[in-house]
């Protein structure tokens, strides 16, 4: 039975698949536009197959994504006959498997990002509910709600909305602070955490080469895992985001893929990164 909320910080109920041996080659994946498939059926069966299948040659995946850790397993959970080998969430905390088969959190990181991310919500908090407060009254016809869990973000209408908001925020963002956003969500966050640095620790950890690494995602938090790891296989699908394929333009070693499906890069990947 899954529980209804399943916090951040704590361990994930299920476990990763089994495996013995070092992790050699390390898959990171986005989630919302890159690995979910549909709602129903968000990670394909024949994903978690080919997964399994390059097990034995050292390969570990996992899902490096902005949302939490409980709205993305919320919506994996039912239909998922593993969890991923790790998961980076809301840019910054990461959890991975341990020898027994449950992700457990790296509680020193993610307890630092906690602390210096509330730090953050307070500095901001009374002026950035001014500025949206601004925003509402002087922009009514732009679409937006704060975020259920998380007051430094919010999620609006579409992608073309949050284009038209993201300028209006500028103006909170000082040293040390970044806007994190995928399409249509966005959030404030300390500029020490990010998709490439929660990623980093998960490399440290499992001590994989970069060259032996692949990164795909569509949003602009997936820019800071490719700029972190220039040796890596980086691919992006081919409707990622407007501003992610125009960085592309002057980054021609990162691929494009033209399916909007994670296997086909995967599969590239694997016949000239492994097999070669």
């Amino acid at each position: 039975m899954i529980p209804a909320t399943i916090a951040e910080g704590s361990i994930p109920p299920g476990f990763a698949a089994p495996t013995s041996g070092a992790c050699r080659w390390l898959v990171s994946l986005d989630y919302d536009g890159t690995l979910q498939q549909s709602s129903s059926s968000p990670i394909s069966a024949e994903f978690f197959e080919q997964m399994q299948a390059w097990r034995a040659h050292g390969v570990r995946w996992g899902i490096n994504t902005g949302r939490s850790l409980n709205y993305l397993l919320q919506e994996i959970l039912p239909c998922s006959p593993v969890l991923p080998d790790f998961i980076c969430t809301c840019e910054r905390y990461v959890y991975q498997a341990g020898t027994d088969g449950r992700l457990h959190p790296a509680i020193e990181h993610n307890e630092l990002c906690h602390r210096h991310n509330a730090e953050l919500r307070a500095f901001l908090s009374s002026q950035l509910h001014s500025l949206l407060a601004e925003l509402r009254r002087t922009h009514p016809q732009l679409q937006w709600e704060p975020a259920a869990d998380d007051p430094l973000s919010i999620e609006a209408l579409d992608s073309p909305t949050m284009d038209a908001i993201i300028p209006h925020l500028l103006p909170l963002v000082s040293e040390g602070h970044t806007i994190q956003r995928a399409g249509r969500y966005m959030r404030f966050a300390d500029a020490r955490y990010t998709k490439g640095t929660a990623l980093e620790l998960v490399r440290q950890t499992w001590q994989v080469a970069e060259g032996n690494m692949f990164i795909m995602g569509d949003g602009q938090n997936d820019l800071d895992a490719f700029r972190m790891f220039p040796a890596a296989w980086c691919a992006v699908p081919a409707g990622a985001h407007a501003e992610v394929l125009d960085w592309l333009e002057q980054h021609p070693e990162v691929h494009i893929a033209p399916e909007n499906d994670v296997l086909p890069e995967l599969r590239r990947w694997f016949r000239r990164r492994i097999e070669a």
